[in-house]
């Protein structure tokens, strides 16, 4: 079963899409497990399906039922393409931009500590009041810019999931200024995956696992993912990333 919702933002104006995919269980069914998925827009209807595809024989994937909610902004592709470097970037006094953006600055960013308020005070709530989930059993699931932000959540709030999935994180933003948040001590999962091809970003990605707390290195698992890509990387490894949060 799908449920749609929008809902207001931290902002004026700014409204998102909540999508929940809910399986089909018996009443007496356990609460369960969510898994909040970024730029749903793009990856809800796949996490749905992956979901559900693997649960169906749980004992050979680990996979077990579990309520997707996709998140993105209610708004046109162009839209939600500008707002994503506001809500998944961190603030800063200063911002250095890569050479290759040849002197654009993509607009307003610097917001995922507001986001991060409206999704964990807003959001989440709603969905622990309205569903019968489990509160110890949440994680959260981002790609690119969103997986900075699942980063970047897990090491400022780290107790508010229990899991985090960041495929191909864009750690480059300003100058890999989410490193400056790693004296933060965590116990939380992490599941960082990146495309063989990605270039630097496989480099970027090794060397943030590498300056983890040694605490943190036991509960977290890196793959590089033969010959794919930045556009490729998420249907490459969903179901991997999934299999890891319930394990």
């Amino acid at each position: 079963m799908i449920e749609e919702w929008v809902m207001e933002g931290d902002e004026p104006g700014v409204s998102y899409r909540i999508q929940i995919s809910i399986p089909q269980l018996p009443p007496q069914q356990e609460a369960l497990p969510v898994i909040y998925v970024l730029d749903g827009h793009n990856y809800f209807g796949m996490a749905s399906d992956v979901i559900r595809l693997q649960s169906g024989n749980a004992q050979k994937t680990g996979v077990k039922p579990a309520m997707v909610v996709g998140i993105s902004l209610d708004a046109e592709d162009s839209a939600i393409r500008e707002r994503r470097f506001y809500d998944f970037t961190p603030h800063a006094s200063d911002y250095t931009y890569p050479e290759r953006f040849k002197g654009k600055t993509m607009g307003k960013h610097g917001g995922a500590e507001h986001f991060l308020d409206w999704l964990l005070q807003k959001l989440q709530p709603r969905i622990l009041d309205t569903y019968h989930v489990q509160v110890d059993k949440q994680c959260l699931y981002g790609h690119s810019l969103s997986g900075l932000f699942s980063l970047y959540t897990m090491l400022k709030r780290p107790d508010a999931f229990q899991c985090y999935l960041a495929i191909s994180p864009s750690i480059w933003w300003n100058e890999k200024q989410v490193h400056d948040f790693l004296n933060q001590t965590t116990n939380s999962k992490l599941f960082l995956a990146v495309g063989e091809k990605e270039g630097f970003m496989v480099e970027d990605s090794m060397f943030f696992v590498d300056c983890l707390p040694s605490m943190m290195k036991e509960t977290t698992e890196f793959y590089v993912a033969r010959d794919e890509n930045h556009a490729s990387i998420v249907p490459a490894t969903m179901s991997r990333a999934f299999r890891y949060f319930f394990r």
